[in-house]
């Protein structure tokens, strides 16, 4: 009995060694390494994109506020100015100065190639045609022409800024709804759309 007893023990693993709980402990580590990286990861592609879309947002004020105080007349003229189609070249100089991540050095994204200027009173489409682009329409809502020459009628124009926020996380493009890839890399597409009161313009 003695003997069994004997035999039993030198088959069961010593609690007490170290080289068990190191192997136990490595194990352990392999299997919650990868769920650790992906909470990493995530977190710091969510920073990006919020840190994106943040950029994004007060480059479309600023865009804006710059448009509505324009005396072009009309004021869809600005989008056929000679010097360059308003306000993406505006917006392009504002991105650069601001240094929107992921908008390039000194190669001009938006560009005239994906700017949209609707007609006068026209509605923004739900989703924008482009993935980094720039939208404009006026909107009157007096019998005044744009820009109005004092402020018993309102303009408006409408500006929707479309970008592409980087991707930095392998793999996370491909989750459904987190992403896009193309032969320039993995992104993610955020916009936002501002809308201010055009600035009445004195007449001569």
């Amino acid at each position: 009995m003695s003997i069994l007893r004997r035999f039993g023990d030198a088959q069961r693993p010593d609690s007490d060694d170290p080289d068990g709980r190191r192997g136990q402990s490595l194990v352990e580590f392999a299997l919650i390494l990868p769920i650790l990286l992906m909470l990493v990861g995530g977190i710091v592609q969510y920073g990006i994109i919020f840190a994106t879309k943040h950029s994004l947002i007060q480059v479309g004020r600023d865009v804006g506020r710059w448009a509505a105080t324009q005396g072009y007349s009309p004021c869809s003229g600005a989008a056929t100015d000679p010097l360059g189609p308003q306000p993406v070249t505006q917006a392009h100089l504002i991105a650069q100065e601001s240094r929107l991540m992921g908008y390039g050095g000194t190669a001009a994204v938006w560009t005239a190639a994906n700017f949209t200027d609707y007609a006068d009173n026209a509605t923004l489409p739900s989703a924008p045609p482009w993935t980094q682009g720039v939208e404009v329409v006026w909107t009157n809502t007096g019998t005044d022409p744009c820009p109005p020459v004092d402020s018993t009628d309102a303009s408006w124009v409408t500006i929707r800024l479309t970008h592409r926020a980087p991707v930095v996380l392998p793999g996370f493009a491909y989750l459904p709804g987190l992403g896009t890839c193309d032969s320039d890399g993995c992104f993610f597409v955020v916009s936002t759309t501002s809308e201010y009161r055009m600035e009445p313009q004195a007449g001569p």
